[in-house]
């Protein structure tokens, strides 16, 4: 085990080496707010997961990215049981811990463009193959409108 003060951000920056076989844990400074800094993080943690997640469709989302590994067998159990956790809860974006992160989050997904380019991919270009044949459809169009340019080029040449 081995302090590891620097380049750590928090607290929460622990990490092991499987090269040296070492467990590296910044200095924790325990006062009188830790406490309330260990719940508030809890808290915050527990609060994102629940915004996170509302549908079925959200934890499904998750287990496609990687983030979550569904030992229940169903989403809508996985939801019901983060939205449970959320029950009881104060909420106070004054002391989210992920505020940052959230606003980032809530600002890129409010863009209509965004919007728009998360739809057109989950829609028209959810296998490595559409992107292809979409590719090929504008190319084969862009020949065609070619085709029909030079011969009307070659006429209107020759009239004059």
């Amino acid at each position: 085990m081995q302090n590891q003060e620097q380049g750590k951000k928090n607290m929460f920056d622990i990490t092991f080496d499987n090269d040296t076989k070492e467990l590296k844990i910044p200095t924790l400074k325990v006062g009188d707010s830790t406490e309330r800094e260990f719940r508030n993080f809890i808290w915050s943690t527990n609060t994102f997961i629940c915004k996170l997640i509302n549908t079925g469709k959200d934890v499904e989302l998750l287990h496609k990215s990687g983030i979550t590994n569904n030992l229940l067998g169903n989403d809508e159990t996985v939801t019901k049981m983060f939205n449970k956790l959320g029950d009881s809860i104060y909420y106070s974006p004054k002391y989210f811990y992920y505020k940052d992160m959230a606003d980032q989050v809530n600002k890129h997904c409010q863009k209509k463009w965004n919007i728009w380019k998360a739809k057109l991919k989950k829609d028209y270009f959810n296998t490595p193959w559409l992107p292809i044949s979409f590719l090929v459809a504008l190319l084969l169009l862009m020949l065609t409108i070619l085709q029909t340019i030079f011969p009307l080029l070659s006429y209107y040449q020759q009239r004059q």
